[in-house]
C-alpha cells in the first residue's frame, strides 16, 4: 500500500466517523446547552422567591420544565388562545419581530408535532421544471382577497438550514404525493437531506430531496 493509499483510507475512515459522530455529539452539546441555560436563567428567578440557603442545583431546569408542562396545559383554554392571537397579530405588525416570530414559530409546531396528520401531508411541487418539498396546509383554500370558490390547494414550503417558509396557492395538478411521512420530509428539507425510505434517520442516501420527490 502506497502512502497516498494510505492517506486516502484515513480520510475516508475520518470523514465516516465524522458523520456517524457529528450528530451525535451536536445534539448532546445542544441539549446540554440548552438544559444549563435553562437552569441559569429559571434559578435566578427561583433564588428570589426561596430563602437563602434552600436552592438546590437542578431546581431551575425542574421548574422551567413544570412551567412549561403548566403553559401546555393553559394553551388548551379558550381565554388563553383568544390573548395569545390577539398578541401574535400585535408581533405580526412588526416587520423584522414579525419574520424571526414566524421562523421560530415553525420550528416549534414541527417541534411539538406528534403526528404526520398535523404537520400536512408531503408533497412535490412543480416550479418551473424544478421540484420542491411541501407540506399541503389546506386542500380546498382560496387565495385571500382574490379567490373565494377554494379551488386551490395551500402548500407550506420550508426553507432548509434557515427558519421560515412559504405558503403557495397552487392548483392541484401541479402537486404529486410523496411516499414518505411528513416529520421524514421537513427533517431532509430543513438538513438539506434525502427523502429515500431506505435513508434511514441518519440519511445516508445523497441523492438530494428534490431527486427523490422527481
Amino acid at each position: 500500500m502506497t502512502r497516498k493509499d494510505l492517506f486516502g483510507k484515513l480520510r475516508k475512515w475520518f470523514l465516516q466517523g465524522l458523520a456517524l459522530l457529528a450528530p451525535l455529539f451536536i445534539t448532546i452539546v445542544f441539549l446540554v446547552w440548552l438544559g444549563r441555560s435553562v437552569e441559569i436563567f429559571m434559578g435566578d428567578l427561583v433564588r428570589v422567591l426561596i430563602p437563602s440557603g434552600w436552592y438546590l442545583p437542578g431546581m431551575g431546569l425542574a421548574v422551567g420544565v413544570l412551567l412549561t408542562l403548566v403553559a401546555g396545559l393553559l394553551a388548551n383554554l379558550f381565554l388563553v388562545r383568544w390573548l395569545l392571537e390577539r398578541a401574535e397579530r400585535v408581533l405580526d405588525r412588526i416587520p423584522l419581530v414579525k419574520s424571526i416570530f414566524q421562523g421560530l414559530k415553525d420550528v416549534s409546531r414541527f417541534l411539538a408535532n406528534d403526528g404526520d396528520e398535523e404537520l400536512g401531508r408531503p408533497v412535490a411541487v412543480d416550479v418551473q421544471g424544478v421540484k420542491l418539498v411541501g407540506f399541503v396546509m389546506q386542500e380546498r383554500a382560496g387565495l385571500p382577497g382574490i379567490d373565494a370558490d377554494g379551488d386551490l390547494v395551500a402548500v407550506y414550503l420550508p426553507m432548509s438550514y434557515q427558519l421560515g417558509g412559504f405558503t403557495l396557492y397552487l392548483e392541484r395538478e401541479r402537486i404529486t404525493q410523496l411516499d414518505v411521512g411528513a416529520d421524514r420530509a421537513m427533517r431532509a428539507v430543513l438538513t438539506g437531506g434525502s427523502l429515500g425510505k431506505g435513508a434511514g434517520s441518519g440519511g445516508a442516501d445523497r441523492g438530494g430531496a428534490a431527486g427523490k420527490a422527481a
